[in-house]
């Protein structure tokens, strides 16, 4: 008998607003074989992320097409490989931007598993000659050990968006180890910020800043953890105000060497949205204040667990917008996102991708 034919939806050239024909259209092939150490997981949730639009736009220019996005997505165990003991068919598990690496390597070994130089990422990636296709496909198949356990106090729309977004802005807390006596400052409230703020909140740390260029966002920042509101619009502070600051949004206006004078000497800023250009950072602000830019890449398997560990018991949770899981859906969820319509995570609901 034939094995059956996954399901998604693919660009097959540069996605453009105006020109549907580059929008996604339904693709179906044939999966490779599930491996011993994987399991197969029928998506059930599955978040639209900013890296998508990167990704489908070829902003980054290193799309391979055709491309199928989601790498933050939630689903049931529908088969599982021989090798795999810690995991049964209809669990529901969850899979970040990768989803295989080697586990033996040192890094593997040291919890940076993200970084495992034979790491595959969840779609536009590469495992043994197949590309990978992401959760905006019906069925996925994955490394069993990225297949994470969701707790059962999440659901499946607001999980998804936590094992991106979520994950991203998680890390930097455990790598700095920023908790009570800490200040942090979080620029641009929007998928990333957002949680970045709930983070600050459930770790308990001093002082909470949410900076943003929308003065609308004053009143809602209080009920994300913020406790103190910064508008762009009116102007920074002259003085350091934070020990860390997470950039979670940056343009071509940003003024690198104004935000840097709001930490503390000796502090960090963490850099966690990736611009399609490069930015322009003044060497002084740096060496003038001993500050440290950071860079992270989501998280380790551990860290993962860690993460939503602690949205569980903390009440950390994405602010979403469900969205159908029809092709049409699904496409003007991706234009909505573009377009700066979403507040804050838009999240495709549902099996299947007919």
């Amino acid at each position: 008998m034939a094995a059956e034919n996954f399901v998604g939806y693919a660009a097959f050239e540069p996605y453009q607003r105006d020109k549907p024909e580059t929008h996604l259209q339904q693709h179906s092939f044939q999966p490779r074989a599930l491996d011993e150490d994987e399991v197969e997981i029928t998506v059930s949730a599955c978040g639209i992320c900013g890296s998508d639009i990167h990704q489908l736009t070829n902003g980054w220019k290193r799309a391979t097409y055709p491309i199928i996005p989601g790498h933050e997505f939630i689903g049931r165990i529908s088969a599982v490989g021989k090798a795999v003991t810690h995991l049964e068919l209809n669990d529901r598990v969850g899979v970040s931007p990768v989803c295989r690496s080697c586990g033996s390597c040192e890094l593997c070994k040291s919890n940076r598993s993200q970084y495992c130089s034979q790491k595959v990422t969840t779609y536009n990636g590469n495992y043994k000659g197949f590309q990978t296709f992401g959760g905006y496909t019906n069925k996925v198949r994955v490394q069993a050990t990225w297949a994470i356990k969701i707790p059962d106090n999440i659901s499946d729309e607001e999980g998804a968006p936590l094992l991106c977004a979520g994950i991203t802005t998680y890390t930097p807390f455990k790598m700095l180890n920023i908790g009570p006596g800490k200040s942090i400052g979080v620029v641009g409230i929007g998928g990333l910020g957002h949680l970045a703020l709930q983070w600050g909140r459930a770790k308990k740390c001093d002082k909470v800043v949410a900076i943003s260029s929308s003065k609308s966002k004053a009143e809602e920042v209080k009920m994300l953890g913020a406790n103190e509101f910064i508008s762009l619009q009116e102007g920074l502070p002259s003085r350091s105000i934070v020990d860390v600051l997470f950039v979670c949004g940056s343009g071509p206006s940003t003024s690198w060497g104004d935000l840097m004078s709001l930490v503390h000497i000796g502090g960090h800023v963490v850099l966690l949205d990736i611009p399609e250009q490069p930015i322009a950072i003044p060497p002084a602000a740096l060496v003038q204040r001993q500050l440290s830019i950071v860079g992270t890449y989501v998280g380790s398997n551990d860290d993962l667990h860690d993460m939503l560990q602690l949205a569980s018991e903390a009440n950390v949770r994405p602010w979403i917008q469900k969205i159908g899981n029809s092709l049409e859906q699904v496409n003007q969820g991706v234009l909505d996102l573009m377009a700066g319509k979403a507040h804050y995570r838009l999240v495709i609901s549902g099996e299947g991708r007919a």
